[in-house]
């Protein structure tokens, strides 16, 4: 071999050597405070010209099916000192509609079983467009990096999920004894892409459950410079080891036939000026019982 093709070999190797480890210290660099800091910055350059939506949705599988097509509107204001988008969303079931709002403060609902106005103080920001508000880089570990449908994303270990991603819409679970999360975040664009809560503990009957739920966004598409996802996908799995296989299979069955779901958005509308009124929880009026709770039985 010349001296002149060893010279090139040698240099080969050493840019390779050199990408390789350019590479290892980008990904050994990061960590969970850099993802949050990526994704509020990322939040906030998307959403600056977007004072308020209107989003349409429809369900497709599972218990979402009971529902009929949904409308969010979220509008930006200014409550104690942060900015955030407060909620209303309307949702058909039984041909009647129900509606919660989120109001930087107060979580307001109309309860279905009695009628009566429900007003409850939000432990945390409940904007869904700016998940990473409470995201506390202490409560929040880096765990690396994941490809999902050939998309690298960076996994974070979420102590509180239920302080991030809000109580999962199942009562599987008569207390949970333990709970675990994470988030997938899109090393792109830091977008979220997919989420995950475990939680364990006793069912009403005593048994031992454990409950995932995978929650997938995906078809992201560009609106008035915001990235939206157009499609979210619920999926959830029950454990229980007191079962035998085929137990746990017919239970497996059963539950991802009513509790894994898939939403679908229609439309968006942005910046049509609506209304405060629409997030305005004291207007909301008592109505009639949408359920009937069932009737006890006499006593023997």
């Amino acid at each position: 071999m010349s001296r002149i093709i060893k010279k090139e070999v040698a240099i080969g190797i050493i840019s390779a050597g050199l990408i390789l480890l350019l590479s290892a210290s980008s990904l050994w660099g990061m960590t969970a405070k850099k993802v949050i800091e990526n994704m509020e910055k990322s939040y906030a350059k998307q959403m600056k010209n977007v004072e308020d939506m209107t989003i349409f949705n429809k369900p497709a599988g599972g218990m979402a099916m009971l529902a009929g097509k949904s409308v969010t509107y979220l509008k930006r204001a200014k409550v104690n000192g942060k900015m955030i988008y407060k909620t209303r969303n309307e949702t058909k079931i039984m041909g009647k509609t129900m509606v919660t709002i989120y109001d930087g403060i107060y979580n307001w609902s109309v309860d279905p079983t009695s009628g009566e106005v429900k007003k409850k103080e939000a432990k945390y920001i409940q904007d869904p467009t700016q998940i990473w508000r409470n995201l506390e880089p202490s409560e929040t570990h880096y765990l690396g990096i994941e490809e999902i449908e050939e998309k690298k994303a960076y996994i974070l270990k979420i102590d509180n999920p239920f302080k991030v991603l809000g109580k999962p819409p199942t009562k599987a679970l008569k207390k949970e004894r333990s709970a675990e999360g994470k988030i997938w975040v899109n090393a792109e664009n830091w977008t979220l892409m997919r989420t995950l809560i475990i939680t364990s503990g006793k069912s009403e009957e005593g048994e031992e459950v454990t409950t995932k739920i995978t929650v997938e966004l995906k078809d992201y598409r560009p609106v008035n410079g915001m990235l939206f996802p157009y499609k979210i996908t619920s999926n959830t799995e029950m454990e229980m080891p007191g079962l035998s296989e085929e137990e746990k299979k017919e239970t497996q069955a059963v539950v991802g036939r009513m509790m894994s779901f898939e939403i679908i958005t229609t439309e968006i509308k942005v910046n049509t000026g609506l209304s405060d009124d629409l997030f305005d929880g004291t207007r909301l009026k008592p109505g009639k019982p949408m359920f009937q709770m069932p009737m006890p039985l006499p006593e023997s």
